[in-house]
């Protein structure tokens, strides 16, 4: 059985240097992300482990290795307010992928969220690893944002938008898409 834990939890129970030692561990599995969102790090200490530890909006869920309890496996970033239910990062190691920690994970999630269907967006290029979460749980693919959190992919965003003035729908941005495209391979082919 994958046992989903809450960081939330551990805050009456650690003395501070081992919370924040384990805050860290969980956050080390996700540094590299940071190529993809330059400000991952900042945002994880300065937003979502503050928040975590201060509020009922935000929480860190994660999975420890049931083989070393002191290695890290998988994690999720929740935010819920108002205006958004989101599953703000979402990571399964690569060694434990396929193992059914990533549905468990999510399903965590989605119960702490309070619905099925999330806020959660991924760059362009992340969507075909993606693909089985999204169609296992009928995700819709709402927004399309270029530009958003670096200059080299799209930001693909699910159930849900992070543009607040989007006046342009999905299918816009979809139709634009495939005529810039067309025109592109029509000006090449000549």
């Amino acid at each position: 059985m994958i046992r989903i834990e809450s960081l939330k939890d551990y805050l009456d129970i650690l003395d501070k240097e081992d919370f924040e030692k384990l805050s860290t561990k969980i956050y080390m599995i996700t540094d590299f992300i940071c190529e993809d969102y330059p400000k991952h790090k900042e945002w994880y200490f300065t937003k979502q482990l503050p928040e975590t530890i201060s509020t009922d909006e935000r929480n860190i869920l994660f999975v420890r290795n049931p083989e070393n309890e002191n290695e890290i496996v998988s994690m999720a970033c929740l935010k819920k307010d108002e205006e958004e239910q989101k599953i703000c990062t979402l990571f399964v190691s690569d060694k434990c992928r396929g193992l059914g920690i990533g549905s468990a994970i999510i399903e965590e999630s989605m119960k702490w969220l309070g619905t099925t269907k999330p806020l959660i967006t991924l760059a362009d290029y992340k969507l075909e690893m993606f693909r089985p979460i999204i169609e296992k749980y009928d995700w819709e693919l709402t927004e399309i944002v270029s530009g958003l959190y670096n200059d080299r992919s799209q930001e693909l965003c699910f159930n849900g938008t992070l543009t607040k003035d989007n006046t342009e729908t999905i299918k816009t941005q979809l139709y634009k898409r495939l005529v810039y495209a067309i025109s592109y391979r029509i000006q090449n082919n000549k």
